[in-house]
């Protein structure tokens, strides 16, 4: 009887060693899979980038439109009551037309850099976006190869891991029956 325990001890003993390179490959798929979750932020991070770069494009032709609209106020003379210009009209009195034309020139020199601006922020837009969109669609070609393998390599590992409990048993019963 001591022999048949002490060979199924054995069995076991294998067994329990194999465990620990059972949990470092396991450790190994786990850092894989960690390493797209931080591509994942990053990638995260590329959206609200793009998300800044928008609302700056927004903010650059908002204010575009504010200048050519106190432009256009300039020019016809209609000044709106509700505004700190309206409220400055009322209590001084209307500007002179050289104070009104240094105004409209530099109003439309902003205009003019506005342009520009608007000009520049939508192309840098469009090359950042066309630049993510290929980063992208490359991530998502070799995330779909990189993860199919690993969990192919993990999946292969759990049989071998199956395999071996199956076998340890087996010689264990094999040992418990020979008493």
């Amino acid at each position: 009887m001591g022999d048949g325990l002490q060979s199924a001890g054995h069995h076991m003993d294998v067994y329990a060693s194999s465990i620990d390179d059972i949990l470092e490959d396991e450790e190994h798929y786990a850092d894989q899979l960690k390493e797209y979750l931080f591509y994942a932020e990053a990638l995260r991070a590329v959206c609200r980038k793009h998300e800044l770069m928008q609302y700056d494009l927004e903010m650059a032709a908002q204010d575009l439109a504010s200048k050519k609209q106190q432009c256009e106020e300039l020019a016809t003379g209609t000044v709106r009551t509700f505004s700190l210009k309206g409220m400055t009209t009322k209590l001084f009195g209307q500007e002179t037309p050289e104070q009104r034309e240094a105004r409209t020139k530099v109003l439309e020199e902003q205009i003019n850099e506005g342009e520009q601006q608007l000009k520049s922020k939508n192309l840098e837009g469009r090359e950042f976006v066309k630049n993510a969109w290929t980063d992208i669609e490359r991530f998502k070609e070799q995330k779909n190869h990189d993860l199919k393998e690993a969990l192919i390599s993990y999946a292969v590992m759990q049989i071998s891991m199956c395999k071996k409990g199956i076998q340890v048993w087996t010689n264990a019963k094999e040992c418990f029956n020979k008493m």
